[in-house]
């Protein structure tokens, strides 16, 4: 075992295995971190397991390494399906706890976004984001973040997730002694979930090495994948199933699938949006498909999901139908018309006629 530790440790160490934290300003984060009294640490809304494990195992980061006051915040909270994370719990909720957000904010000395391109992606946290004083730092895997508004930023796009990010750009700033399970838990979950438990999005060794390197301080990887995959209740099992049956186009001639969900069809099911999680992933599986959109309504709005293999480039396509963005494989917009024009519009966009 020793030996295998050792030649495990020299791996670890080679810089090109990461391949983009060269040009990072480490002492920087560091300074800020360490140099802050309140903290607050704030990820997108409808949070994912990225977002949600980026703040929790940030927030056990920073607390065994600095002696800062943290608060942790999601503008929806966390999801259900995600709650059992550590520390989720002590995650607040800008719709819920809306004033101790908004008092925390305006404390701190230092914000800290996460999986986030751009403030806006804050929803009702955002006014408050934007009028602190306090200085900002972004760590984030999206493409072109929003300038101006972070003092330090750290946003490699080609990086598998923000947990990734987090665990490489941690381990230089604060050392290794400040990891422990419960922040490993975190981020190993967000970079699983990222990469659907590396099926995609993980094109390069450090994400292996990451994941792997987290294993060392505990994390049960099977616990883990138990949670983020067999936790379907009845409902939502059988609304994929009507969602594949009856609400699914497939256009081989331009390798697209096009699944349309309206409001009643959710409700009528009885299934939440975050239930929807997975539901693009499945429509990928399809051998004749490089394209998957799927397109709801939520919340009185319409909500894009892209995802592409090799031919299309879903941030471009998002950015160019409603300003969305994300990367090339894997992006997200949200409508700012009808859910019948927005279908339009995609079709005119790929070319599909009927």
């Amino acid at each position: 075992m020793d030996g295998y530790n050792l030649v495990y440790d020299m791996q670890i160490e080679r810089k090109y295995e990461i391949g983009f934290d060269t040009k990072w300003d480490v002492d920087g984060v560091r300074a800020a971190l360490r140099g802050a009294a309140r903290t607050v640490l704030v990820a997108h809304t409808n949070a994912d397991g990225d977002a949600v494990g980026s703040v929790a195992g940030l927030t056990a980061l920073l607390t065994a390494a600095t002696g800062a006051a943290v608060t942790p915040m999601l503008p929806d909270g966390v999801p259900d399906d995600l709650a059992w994370l550590p520390g989720a719990d002590r995650i607040l909720s800008g719709q819920a706890d809306g004033e101790r957000c908004r008092q925390a904010i305006a404390e701190a000395d230092l914000v800290v976004g996460l999986d986030i391109s751009s403030l806006s992606r804050t929803g009702c946290l955002e006014e408050a984001l934007r009028v602190s004083k306090a200085r900002k730092v972004l760590v984030d895997h999206h493409i072109d973040p929003e300038p101006g508004v972070f003092d330090t930023v750290v946003s490699e796009h080609e990086a598998s997730s923000t947990c990734e990010l987090v665990y490489w750009l941690m381990r230089a700033a604060l050392g290794e002694e400040a990891f422990g399970r419960e922040a490993a838990t975190c981020l190993y979950t967000g970079i699983c979930t990222d990469t659907g438990t590396f099926s995609y999005s993980n094109d390069r060794p450090s994400v292996y090495l990451a994941a792997a390197d987290l294993l060392r301080y505990g994390v049960d990887p099977m616990a883990v994948n138990r949670q983020i995959k067999n936790v379907f209740t009845e409902a939502r099992l059988r609304f994929f199933g009507f969602a594949m049956a009856h609400r699914l186009r497939v256009y081989a001639e331009r390798q697209v699938a096009l699944m349309v969900l309206t409001a009643s069809d959710m409700a009528d099911a009885g299934v939440q949006s975050h239930e929807l999680t997975g539901l693009i992933n499945e429509v990928m599986k399809l051998r004749a498909v490089d394209c998957g959109i799927l397109v709801r309504e939520e919340d009185g709005k319409v909500r894009l999901s892209l995802r592409s293999k090799e031919v299309y480039d879903v941030n471009r396509l998002a950015a160019d139908l409603f300003g969305g963005g994300g990367h090339k494989r894997a992006a997200g917009a949200t409508s700012t018309v009808s859910l019948e024009e927005t279908v339009r519009r995609v079709k005119e966009k790929l070319g599909i006629e009927n």
